[in-house]
């Protein structure tokens, strides 16, 4: 259809179609067709509107998790389905009101304490030291400008925070510990049988109509895939960086426009205990948070002290506490300015008396010193030229870019045209089905959408513009297309033959199975006699962990603790289960050795703690946020979905 509206668009038949669009132009306004994109609201949450954009952006997100936690295999209707988008909405109103709940309590975060975090998070490091380069490309890859990347983590450490407090807020008892732990330590003796799955499957007789049966009644599962191969074109920013030559003269005249960047700055690393005392607070509280600190820069300083043991026990830094205090490397003006004067006057090894900033108290202790360091051009030089290629490549990209798209809708049926024009080369993909091809590019999602739609199947088309990766621009044509097709069914018949011999044999054996659990519910007779009955190994396994053993499957572990035993002996408790290859396990209990909670070490026994504290401080939070849900007066408006 689009094919023929462009063929057709010419001579009075174009002058018609300008005809008619003209005159909503002249009736309504140029201004309209231009302005501002009409604003659609999805729900209003206690009068505050939720927009349509917002969601639509969120739901992109989702979309591109899912792809790449199920390998771009998952059925693209489910992003449409309205039970996804009520999820991915009512998750939407829940952060709204939880966000809205911070701010209204007033909740902050310090720059030193965010600070912190960015320094101590491993994806900004490399070789354990904080990297600036590794940080804005972060930034950058989650599409955030700096200021509204630190505005989303400071939002994330708050509720982060609230999260810990209700953890913190639960009290266990020991009780729970116990019995939690009798049923971890719980160990079991049990006899096994594993009867294979295809025991039966000479005695089956699969007949031609059985198979023919079969194949009629499962067409759909003996078709070939849907494959297609394509040309295409790719505009990268690191393909034109590569196809930037500078010369010597330009590089120098960049090194010295930017000769800061090769000038690593004075750092040092420090450890710090953090005292918590607001800054409005009265003299009185102040002066015995002081004392405290005192006394804490004083047993620092003693020969056996361990500073990493005490800002563990003593800091509200929550963030570099758990790290003994410590907060890595950093330069000159990132942290507080009493902090950052007096550290930056202190000598390695020193531990300061109390430092008072905005925070509280501050025992610091100055670890290293890593004095300013720089590159000369020459030094540089390999930098340089990158950076400077990806500067050009950046200035020219977003032209490249726009060209690309317009040349590839202007001449719908060939790449040729955009290829010349950007110095681009037309490429040959393999075959490849919905599922995706074996390289790079036909394993990219958005490429393989690409490829079949109705456009580029049905009509010939150019693809649209397509983005397979940061920064990497693809379009594409169809060069051949082949449609799956009914597999005949000879060649298909030992396939159902192998099939139905193992249906057919698992049938038997799953009946066999429930006779075995008959007679051994009913006493009549013990595994050991069914063992040599069935010319089958009898297997014994005692003290079994919940945790399973390296030499059983995980199923079987998992079916016996599951059973249920007679309490009053814990014996003879029976029971089966499928394992993943097919094969049945019928076994029999024979002890049931609950965990002695006082055999417990006591590091397991707060491991125990810490398990329990988590799961209910996560259900508070959860009731938490339910509780804002419920109280919160929220319209949607599901036709704007």
């Amino acid at each position: 259809m689009l094919t023929t509206i462009r063929e057709r668009a010419q001579g009075w038949i174009a002058w018609v179609i300008v005809f008619i669009i003209s005159v909503p132009f002249a009736l309504w306004g140029i201004n309209e067709y231009f302005g501002a994109q009409e604003k659609v609201v999805i729900a209003e949450i206690n009068g505050n509107e939720l927009l349509s954009q917002d969601f639509q952006e969120l739901i992109q997100r989702q979309r591109v998790q899912l792809r790449q936690q199920f390998g771009g295999k998952i059925d693209n209707k489910i992003f449409e389905s309205m039970p996804f988008k009520m999820r991915v909405l009512n998750e939407m109103i829940t952060q709204r009101l939880v966000t809205a709940d911070i701010r209204d309590q007033n909740y902050q975060i310090g720059d030193e304490q965010l600070a912190s975090y960015l320094r101590s998070n491993p994806m900004f490091q490399a070789e354990g030291v904080f990297s600036p380069e590794l940080y804005t490309q972060a930034v950058r890859r989650n599409g955030f400008t700096t200021t509204a990347y630190e505005n989303q983590m400071r939002l994330g450490s708050m509720v982060s925070q609230i999260k810990d407090g209700f953890t913190r807020s639960v009290i266990n008892a020991e009780e729970e510990v116990d019995n939690l732990l009798r049923l971890q330590q719980e160990k079991r003796d049990f006899r096994t049988i594993i009867l294979p799955a295809l025991r039966f499957a000479d005695q089956v007789d699969i007949t031609d109509s059985d198979i023919k049966e079969y194949y009629d009644a499962a067409r759909q599962q003996f078709m070939t895939d849907e494959v297609v191969r394509v040309e295409y074109i790719s505009l990268s920013l690191q393909g034109i960086a590569d196809q930037v030559q500078p010369d010597e003269e330009a590089l120098q005249t960049y090194y010295n426009e930017t000769k800061d960047q090769y000038i690593q700055p004075e750092q040092r690393q420090a450890q710090h205990i953090l005292l918590a005392v607001d800054a409005e607070a009265e003299e009185q509280e102040e002066a015995k948070v002081r004392q405290l600190a005192n006394e804490l820069a004083e047993q620092a300083r003693q020969e056996n002290s361990d500073f990493a043991e005490l800002a563990k026990k003593y800091s509200v830094d929550t963030i570099s506490s758990a790290n003994g205090g410590d907060l890595g490397y950093f330069e000159k003006g990132v942290m507080d300015e009493s902090f950052d004067k007096k550290v930056f006057a202190m000598l390695e090894g020193e531990i300061s008396d109390p430092v008072r900033s905005r925070f509280g108290f501050h025992i610091i202790k100055l670890n290293s010193i890593q004095p300013q360091s720089g590159k000369s051009f020459a030094q540089a030089r390999d930098q340089v030229l990158k950076e400077y290629s990806l500067r050009e490549a950046t200035a020219r990209f977003g032209q490249m870019a726009e060209e690309l798209h317009n040349l590839v809708y202007e001449q719908p049926t060939t790449l040729q045209p955009a290829a010349d024009a950007l110095g681009l080369t037309i490429t040959s993909s393999d075959w490849f089905s919905r599922a995706g091809g074996d390289d790079e590019i036909t394993a990219a999602r958005p490429f393989i959408d690409s490829a079949f739609t109705e456009d580029v199947l049905l009509e010939g088309l150019n693809s649209e513009v397509v983005e397979t990766s940061p920064d990497t621009l693809v379009a594409l044509r169809l060069l051949e297309h082949r449609k799956p097709q009914q597999k005949p069914l000879e060649d298909v018949a030992e396939e159902i033959k192998q099939v139905l011999r193992k249906q057919q044999s698992q049938q038997k054996v799953a009946r066999e199975v429930e006779e075995i659990i008959k007679s051994l519910k009913s006493a009549e007779q013990q595994l050991e006699q069914f063992a040599e009955q069935k010319g089958v190994e009898l297997s014994a396994y005692d003290n079994v962990p919940r945790s399973g053993k390296d030499d059983l499957p995980g199923k079987l572990v998992n079916a016996v603790f599951h059973a249920p035993v007679n309490k009053a002996s814990a014996e003879n408790a029976v029971g089966s289960v499928q394992l993943a290859n097919g094969d049945y396990a019928v076994f029999s209990i024979s002890k049931v050795a609950p965990g002695d909670p006082r055999q417990v070490p006591e590091e397991v026994r707060d491991q125990i703690r810490a398990v329990l504290q988590e799961r209910k401080g996560a259900g508070l939070f959860s009731d938490y946020e339910r509780g804002l849900y419920e109280n919160a007066e929220i319209t949607i408006f599901e036709e704007n979905l």
